[in-house]
């Protein structure tokens, strides 16, 4: 290759893609290196037991992940692959994001803030421990960038295979990840109907005499029967997305029991136990048909929390845990539990929303364990887990705690999170209705991101809200998903705004040549008005 051929290679897209591409894998390695084989606490320690076969299977946490640990173990031999897993799924998120938003016509700088996302001390706090609420979060960040593609690049529908195995792989492992999930389904259903009337629209246009409107700037005459009608359209592809995943779940969830022979423990209980504990007042309790040993306990344990000044959680923090005093052992009198709570909780709703006002403000407005340390190895060294390096504190703790928590703890919060939320949902909203005003005035937009930030944001804000009836503690990895999807959302926001909005499909402006954007990609035939 001449020179000017090695300097005009050095400049174009794919060079900078291979760049982003270095800059992730760099940081990961760097990662794993620190961190191997991931940080454990109680719950990860026994589905690691769980995936070496040491224990049965129980569905108290999600069989899934430890049917996944355990096909990882046996074709690596190391139980930091599953770490390796969670990572490499954040890191192909990153790098899609920061490709895509180099190739709608950003400058370079900021397509950087795509792998810089795995670099925030919110994201690096998490992603040190292998909680299953990590594992849910880079699956479902990584189907949004998916099915961003297939928006956005043509000839990508394939894609979506492996994106329904991230959104099933995510509701397997943290059941309530639905709340967060029911968004991206619409989402993916609106842009399957797209899709489908891209095609519709583009098969139309081979007919279409030369000088005429393309389906890029026109709505194609083929479609006229669905152009009326596309919230009805969009609510079917939706329900038969959330009808893929949930029946994925369901089958995922059989083949494991048929498997493994998951024991049932009824963990629902636990969610019961603290409702009736703290929202039924001990008249009610003694007077209600419950067994007496079951009142009996129910009593002694609430004195216990209260003396404590715990109000939550009451399974791990006064009651004994279950039948047999140890952890994950389901609790006793789990029908007799159900029937109490039907009774006494449904029946007084008053009681049950304040006391669910008061846990929940408690998670809304604080947190704890923000970072996992590494001499909180406990469980660990009794599942006998290899021990990590205790030099990565050292590294990153301060980082962590000492400069984001203690200068901006804020950022470790939910309510600042959702006020965010709030925030893209409101500039979404005002931009749909700017485009829908200005439909006519132009004949091409460049590429838009709203769909995919209004998206993530209504996700986040609906697993945040999700937590009131359910939120059993104040964990920051509760809030995880949130902050890595507005974190996402943010740096595609900022692409949108430090894009030129008249931006052409040769990337200059105005006739004027602009070196850094004429190395993005134009703008594809996914561009069209369908995107308003």
């Amino acid at each position: 290759m001449s020179r000017s051929a090695i300097r005009r290679w050095l400049t174009s897209p794919l060079a900078w893609d291979l760049l982003l591409a270095l800059f992730t894998v760099a940081w990961s390695f760097i990662f794993l290196r620190l961190f191997w084989p991931g940080r454990v606490n109680v719950d990860i320690a026994n589905q690691y037991l769980q995936a070496t076969g040491k224990i049965p299977y129980s569905d108290w946490h999600a069989p899934v992940m430890s049917a996944v640990w355990r096909i990882l173990i046996d074709i690596t031999g190391d139980p930091g692959s599953l770490l390796m897993v969670q990572v490499g799924l954040l890191a192909a998120a990153a790098w899609g994001i920061g490709v895509l938003v180099h190739r709608s016509g950003a400058p370079r700088w900021v397509s950087l803030l795509g792998p810089t996302i795995m670099v925030t001390p919110w994201v690096v706090s998490q992603m040190t421990t292998l909680w299953k609420d990590s594992q849910m979060a880079v699956a479902i960040l990584l189907a949004v960038v998916l099915i961003m593609i297939t928006r956005l690049v043509p000839k990508t529908w394939l894609l979506w295979l492996p994106t329904l195995a991230l959104l099933v792989y995510a509701v397997g492992v943290r059941k309530n990840a639905v709340f967060a999930v029911v968004p991206i389904a619409v989402y993916g259903g609106w842009c399957l109907v797209h899709l489908w009337r891209h095609r519709r629209g583009r098969s139309g246009d081979s007919a279409t005499p030369a000088g005429s409107a393309s389906s890029e700037t026109s709505e194609p005459t083929t479609d006229s029967a669905i152009k009326g009608r596309p919230f009805l359209l969009t609510a079917v592809s939706s329900l038969i997305v959330l009808g893929l995943i949930g029946g994925g779940v369901k089958v995922t969830d059989a083949v494991i029991d048929s498997q493994m022979g998951v024991t049932k423990t009824g963990q629902i209980s636990q969610i019961l136990l603290d409702d009736v504990m703290f929202s039924v007042p001990e008249s009610r309790l003694q007077s209600s048909d419950a067994p007496r040993a079951l009142k009996d306990h129910i009593s002694s344990a609430r004195d216990k929390c209260l003396k404590r000044g715990e109000i939550w959680d009451a399974y791990w923090n006064c009651y004994g845990r279950g039948t047999t005093g140890k952890a994950f052992s389901p609790i006793a009198y789990q029908d007799e539990l159900k029937s109490l709570w039907l009774n006494e909780v449904v029946t007084h709703p008053v009681s049950y929303i304040e006391y669910r006002i008061s846990v929940y403000s408690s998670y809304f407005f604080t947190s704890k364990l923000e970072y996992w340390e590494a001499d909180w190895d406990g469980d660990a060294q009794k599942a006998r887990l290899p021990a990590g390096s205790a030099k990565a504190d050292y590294i990153v703790r301060p980082y962590v705690e000492d400069f984001a928590l203690g200068t901006f703890p804020m950022l470790f919060k939910p309510w600042f999170w959702a006020l965010v939320a709030v925030l893209l949902l409101g500039l979404g909203y005002r931009s749909h209705s700017r485009t829908r005003r200005e439909l006519n005035a132009s004949a091409h937009r460049p590429r838009s991101f709203w769909p995919e930030i209004t998206a993530l944001a209504a996700s986040a804000l609906c697993y945040i809200f999700g937590y009131f009836p359910i939120v059993p503690a104040n964990h920051f990895r509760y809030t995880f998903w949130p902050a890595l999807a507005l974190t996402a959302a943010v740096v595609l926001a900022i692409a949108m705004w430090r894009r030129r909005p008249d931006t052409t499909k040769n990337g200059s402006a105005h006739g004027r040549s602009d070196p850094d954007r004429d190395a993005a990609t134009p703008p594809g035939s996914a561009s069209s008005k369908s995107e308003s």
